[in-house]
């Protein structure tokens, strides 16, 4: 061992990571190893009977092993999953734009490897990264920050394997997680950007007249909330629900309530996320006394509906463009945590309601004997109009079962169920969050989980059927009642529509500056991608579009406003997201800067626009008092 080598390294590594590898061992318990010579005298390990490298020659095994690795000049990522003690990370450092990402959950051998390598250089300029110790998933995010669009390499360490198949298989595991999340983050952010920006500006009128979510903060202490998902296994738990309904607070996904009110169940309360006109159809019909929990980016025809609910809670949002609504406030409005559904919201909800217990029904997260949806939802109900000889519903079940690549998933009676990894992605965040959340899953079927108590109507309600609780139930669901009545209004229409009338006058006078930075961005752009430069002119145009780009980078609140709508545009340079640049802007690192900058303000410029436009209908509705 080189001490030098190992305290060299640890300096520069981040100080947590340093102290984890210095002071961890506990993986050591009941683990044998001792470093032994290989034949041509270079350092290997056995570890429990297995070697870890080549008894004969462990360079040579790893320049093999590097020699299949894909390498073609361009950015990549290599993702090791275990090193052993690091023969074959010098070999990858060699290459040129490549980033090494290793993952190894045993100290001992990061240690081996740090006393035998220096990897110092490559620590400080991230060419190598040392994922390892709690919070993996967030380390390896962080890891591949701004390389969105870098193919990755995944490595696995053949003689680590051996020894441990199973710890880094749950790394491998980890990574497939992590980059698929990603994936569908990126493209939801993408895919919604405009829609969100459209609905929050014209809730605006309607959601100045709400009341803020964090009314209902601690209202249900002391009694049980049952959240009502609309799975494939809702309608079956139907005769159950209207058995005990008398025994709790009833919060309802949008997407169950056409199937909870074709049975002659009302809920309480009914959560609305959903951004896409599609959404406002599970709600157009309803003419009960259920209450509306609403996000901003929710689609905005939901508001405008003749029938339905049109009155309610309002919660906060992440995205700058709600400051207009949340300025004009009398307090907090309220946050509610989103793991990417509706019914992970409302579950959430239920939790900061302060509820006893918080029971989910409905949340199959499977597609529960071959079905995709509940009886009764409104996909399923659409094709009555649709159906025909060529296209039964039978058909459209079947695509949606095949929409995205199918996995498996354990059920709650340890059968197998069919799902995707988008529900996956839901599942894992039930999973994440059940420690810290009183909830217990009522649901007849789909998937298991894990770490969440389940149970039937029966075992939590037939013996708790006494009137005080029932007396309860009807107190708190009065009570939410009197906070929509309350006289004064939490929001301030007419500081709201001076708010939005100074926001549209300075959009205006913004729009000439960043009209200015367009064309001259179109103009430095042309001269490199034509390669005809003047000296003179480039130099004027780069000075005038610096001084722009100070002036842009002034309009903060401005700029944050905006952003929601150009979502792809700031990933494209952030995270090289998307594929805006060509092979010839990549290629030339000056014309893919120019690049960039041009997206950069045609995004602004469309935004601008069509935020004005937006907040200038909503305007018109609010003084014309809807």
């Amino acid at each position: 061992m080189n001490e030098s080598f190992l305290s060299k390294n640890l300096a520069c590594l981040p100080s947590q990571v340093s102290e984890l590898i210095q002071n961890d061992h506990s993986m050591l318990e009941g683990t044998h190893y001792k470093r032994v010579k290989s034949k041509v005298g270079d350092d290997t390990l056995e570890i429990n009977g297995v070697w870890i490298h080549s008894q004969f020659d462990p360079k040579k095994e790893a320049t093999r092993f590097v020699a299949e690795l894909p390498h073609d000049g361009t950015e990549r990522i290599y993702l090791l999953f275990g090193a052993g003690i690091g023969y074959i990370i010098p070999y990858l450092l060699e290459r040129s734009k490549v980033t090494i990402i290793w993952m190894e959950p045993f100290s001992f051998l990061i240690q081996e490897t740090l006393a035998k390598f220096d990897f110092s250089e490559a620590f400080l300029s991230g060419k190598l990264v040392l994922v390892t110790g709690d919070n993996l998933e967030d380390q390896l995010s962080d890891a591949v920050k701004g390389k969105g669009t870098h193919p990755i390499s995944f490595v696995p360490h053949r003689g680590s394997w051996q020894w441990k198949e199973s710890e880094y298989l749950k790394l491998k595991l980890i990574a497939e997680q992590m980059f698929h999340k990603k994936d569908v983050n990126l493209a939801t952010l993408t895919r919604f950007e405009k829609i969100w920006a459209k609905n929050i500006c014209y809730n605006l009128p309607e959601l100045s007249g709400f009341r803020p979510v964090a009314d209902l903060f601690g209202i249900a202490k002391g009694i049980k909330v049952l959240i009502a998902c609309a799975g494939p296994s809702l309608s079956e738990s139907i005769p159950e629900i209207l058995r005990y309904r008398n025994q709790f607070l009833l919060l309802a996904v949008d997407t169950a309530v056409p199937i909870l009110t074709s049975f002659g169940v009302d809920p309480d309360l009914i959560y609305s996320v959903d951004p896409q006109a599609l959404n406002s159809q599970y709600l157009e019909d309803y003419t009960g006394e259920g209450i509306l929990i609403f996000d901003p980016t929710s689609t905005y025809i939901s508001l405008r509906l003749e029938k339905g609910p049109n009155k309610g809670f309002v919660t906060s949002s992440p995205f700058p463009l709600l400051q207009l609504l949340e300025k004009t406030a009398s307090g907090e409005i309220g946050s509610v945590p989103f793991g990417g559904s509706v019914s992970t919201n409302a579950a959430s909800l239920g939790t900061l309601m302060g509820a006893e217990k918080v029971y989910l029904v409905g949340q199959d997260l499977s597609f529960t004997k071959g079905l995709a949806h509940s009886k009764g939802a409104v996909l399923e109900e659409r094709l009555n109009y649709l159906e025909s000889r060529k296209f039964r519903r039978e058909k459209h079940n079947y695509k949606q079962l095949f929409a995205l690549p199918q996995k498996q998933v354990s059920g709650i009676q340890n059968e197998t169920y069919i799902t995707n990894e988008k529900m996956l992605i839901f599942k894992k965040w039930f999973e994440d969050h059940t420690k810290e959340n009183p909830w217990t899953n009522l649901t007849k079927f789909g998937a298991k989980l894990e770490g969440m108590e389940h149970s039937s109507f029966q075992k939590e309600f037939e013996n708790t059927s006494d009137q005080k609780q029932i007396q309860s139930v009807m107190h708190v669901k009065k009570l939410i009642q009197s906070k929509l009545k309350e006289n004064t209004s939490f929001f301030e229409r007419s500081l709201l529509i001076e708010d939005i009338q100074n926001t549209i006058t300075s959009l205006i006078e913004f729009l000439i500056l960043v009209r200015q930075g367009l064309t001259v961005s179109q103009r430095i752009y042309q001269q490199i991608q034509k390669n005809q430069i003047n000296p003179k002119t480039f130099s004027e145009d780069i000075k005038r579009m610096d001084l722009i780009d100070e002036e842009v980078s002034q309009k903060k609140g401005l700029n944050e406003i905006l952003s929601l709508g150009i979502q792809r545009v700031i990933l494209t340079i952030t995270e090289g997201y998307d594929e805006q640049l060509s092979l010839e802007e990549k290629e030339n690192a000056q014309l893919g800067v120019a690049k960039k900058s041009l997206l950069l303000y045609e995004g602004l410029y469309e935004s601008i626009r069509s935020t004005k436009r937006m907040l200038t209908k909503s305007l018109y509705r609010l003084q014309s008092n809807l």
